[in-house]
């Protein structure tokens, strides 16, 4: 961690680039930044590095000075939103940087990611915007361009003739995506955005310079698909995949970080062994003993464990924070989280954890 720091501000300096980029994976994950108005934040003190990267703000929102990074790939697939940075500037601070940077793979690099020697050397290319909220509202602000890419064309090569071809993908495309992309297309030209849809890697990710050969209007990329014979998928029932658990806090590693909350709660509150007033009912697989149990193992682990040279009391909540710290359906149980941090004044875990150790002590003496 010591060296990804080192290296980082050895190059880098404050500030938002004038353009950015966005890459979400998937065009749906697209059209709920588009129907919601808004992007969500990961959070920036799921691990230590983060919270380091992060300059004391408790969230924040990765773009990219280039179009063409680490994250999005050569295959065409999902959305790269082509931000204002000057208008994210106005109001958010950032931080270029490469996180896996080293001495020998460095930012200048970024954007490497086409089928060429060294491709294997793809960087983020990041400007880390910083934020203590959740989200940044008011997206549409922000937003200049999108662009969505859907596979219909590839290129292959065959033992006679190592000159790729252009041929149209196997299969049907999925009904979903033709939905999701019909939605997010909907709201784009309510909101006067323009938009481009890719449908092969001779336009992706190098969106910029491709945008020139993509498609501008949803009738265009059906006429495509009618034209080259490429058929949408029937709608799929989902419901046999979907979880047989319907309640509250079922995404991975949201009921620990909530019985974590619940734990520094009643150490907040002076309590000398864990009540969890808030913890009841199952959860899941954990019925309400087990939960209390959970929590319990939590408490006395802050209050009276030995913290790890890095100042942790209990590192066995950090997986399940990286679990929900991107994960929309799970942002009002980090969010709790968050709200205690902001109101101990605490950016980051260890810093809490030692806050809530403190706490004890002064109530309870050394137990």
């Amino acid at each position: 961690m010591k060296l990804i720091m080192e290296n980082w501000r050895k190059f880098l300096k404050e500030g938002i680039s004038d353009v950015v980029y966005h890459y979400t994976s998937g065009i749906e994950k697209g059209a709920n930044i588009l129907k919601d108005n808004k992007f969500l934040a990961s959070g920036g003190f799921s691990k230590e590095v983060e919270s380091e990267l992060g300059k004391g703000k408790l969230y924040y929102f990765s773009t990219a000075r280039t179009p063409a990074n680490a994250y999005t790939g050569t295959y065409p697939q999902g959305a790269i939103f082509k931000l204002d940075g000057r208008a994210l500037a106005q109001k958010y601070k950032g931080v270029p940087l490469d996180y896996w940077a080293t001495s020998k793979r460095s930012s200048k690099k970024a954007a490497n990611v086409q089928n060429e020697p060294g491709a294997d050397e793809a960087f983020e290319a990041e400007d880390r915007i910083l934020l203590d909220e959740p989200y940044i509202e008011d997206a549409d602000r922000y937003i200049d361009e999108i662009h969505f890419a859907v596979p219909v064309f590839d290129f292959s090569t065959d033992f006679f003739n190592q000159t790729p071809t252009k041929r149209v993908t196997p299969g049907k495309i999925r009904a979903g995506t033709m939905d999701e992309l019909e939605e997010a297309v909907a709201v784009a030209e309510q909101r006067n955005i323009p938009y481009y849809i890719h449908t092969s890697k001779e336009t992706w990710p190098f969106v910029e310079v491709g945008k020139k050969k993509a498609l501008t209007s949803l009738s265009d990329f059906k006429e495509l698909l009618q034209k080259v014979g490429k058929e949408v998928g029937e709608p799929i029932d989902t419901s046999m995949y979907k979880s047989a658990y319907q309640g509250p806090r079922g995404e991975i590693g949201e009921d620990e970080v909530f019985l974590y909350v619940q734990a520094a709660q009643d150490i907040l509150a002076g309590k000398k062994s864990f009540e969890g007033a808030n913890v009841k009912g199952k959860i899941k697989y954990r019925d309400e003993d087990e939960r209390r149990r959970f929590a319990a193992e939590i408490f006395r682990n802050i209050t009276q464990g030995i913290p790890t040279p890095a100042g942790r009391y209990h590192r066995g909540i950090d997986s399940d924070l990286h679990n929900v710290s991107s994960n929309p359906k799970a942002r009002d149980t980090l969010e709790l989280l968050a709200s205690l941090m902001r109101s101990t004044k605490k950016k980051t875990l260890a810093d809490f954890e030692a806050y809530l150790n403190q706490v004890y002590k002064q109530n309870h003496g050394d137990q």
